[in-house]
């Protein structure tokens, strides 16, 4: 795998989940694992990138809580669930500004 330097942050994202690797946060605290297995190369690349990961990182766990307010809400299945999910992810900016306004008409948030 080359090339890390020149990824975007949602893109280092994208492929690493693909490489196997998963992300927590917590706080402004990002953890990777498993850690053992990043390169010197990903490491500086995500050094470089740490505010931006921690920012499409938070997006998507706001969309998750959205997404699940008003699939509850609505009381969709989990396969309905997790098609909305997977549409969400794939348009975020769009899909939080939908979700967002759709639990506020609701009374949701």
């Amino acid at each position: 795998m080359s090339g890390w330097s020149s990824m975007g942050s949602q893109e280092l994202i994208l492929s690493l989940r693909n490489s196997g690797f998963t992300f927590t946060t917590r706080n402004a605290h990002l953890l990777i694992a498993p850690a053992q297995s990043l390169t010197d190369s990903i490491k500086q690349s995500i050094r470089e990138n740490k505010t931006e990961i921690l920012c499409v990182l938070h997006r998507e766990d706001e969309l998750r809580r959205l997404v699940l307010l008003v699939c509850e809400h609505y009381k969709f299945s989990q396969e309905d669930y997790t098609e909305a999910l997977e549409h969400a992810l794939g348009d975020q900016v769009n899909a939080v500004v939908c979700l967002t306004t759709l639990a506020r008409q609701v009374g949701l948030t």
